[in-house]
């Protein structure tokens, strides 16, 4: 593997573009969001590749750091820790409803450091979905896509969310020798989801990865 930290370093550098940290220690849990409004809590379980990349094997990260990031009203990046997971790699975070936010487990496998993400658009009272390698890919896709520019957080849909989203697993079973501990792998990776998709307008065309 020739970069350990992949996708935990790219997705740092985007956000750190704009982001204003604020670290709240909070356990498992926690209520986040300064939007106002109902709360969603959005609920999953964060898992990573292990044995350099292969994807077939992928391993709960527990006591790993939670990471919460919103947009504010000037587009710009809030990261706020929220607690850790438990055990096994369960975690749960409360946050005002608003159109996208990301959750951020950064954590370690055997393989080394280690960062998996995903987007939710917290509109319904609870929210479940798993963390892993092709969630990362459309978080960083569609985070890139808000913070360049290309669309606001507020077309980052629950539709856009999907399309990227499949179009990362699509683009991961193509490409057998994707490496999620490679940057360079998740740069290329993240690239062609978003052209693939036109930034999740719309759904990859079949064989657009192959």
């Amino acid at each position: 593997m020739s970069n350990k930290f992949g996708a935990r370093a790219l997705l740092a550098s985007i956000l750190f573009l704009t982001a204003a940290l604020s670290f709240i220690a909070a356990g498992c849990s926690s209520t986040g969001g300064g939007v106002g409004g109902p709360l969603s809590r959005v609920i999953g379980r964060a898992l990573a590749p292990e044995n350099d990349g292969n994807q077939d094997k992928l391993v709960p990260l527990p006591d790993a750091t939670i990471v919460l990031v919103e947009f504010n009203e000037d587009g710009s990046v809030k990261r706020t820790q929220v607690g850790m997971t438990d055990a096994d790699g369960n975690f749960v975070v409360n946050v005002n409803a608003q159109p996208v936010i990301a959750v951020v487990i950064n954590g370690e496998t055997n393989d080394g450091e280690v960062e998996v993400s995903g987007l939710y658009n917290p509109d319904l009272e609870t929210i479940e979905k798993d963390l892993d390698p092709a969630t990362s890919v459309a978080c960083i896709a569609g985070i890139t896509a808000v913070v360049d520019g290309s669309i606001t957080d507020e077309q980052l849909n629950e539709s856009r969310v999907q399309n990227l989203e499949d179009a990362s697993v699509d683009y991961i079973a193509a490409n057998p020798d994707f490496d999620f501990y490679n940057s360079d792998d998740v740069d290329a990776a993240v690239a062609a989801v978003r052209a693939a998709t036109n930034d999740g307008a719309n759904p990859a065309a079949p064989g657009a990865f192959t």
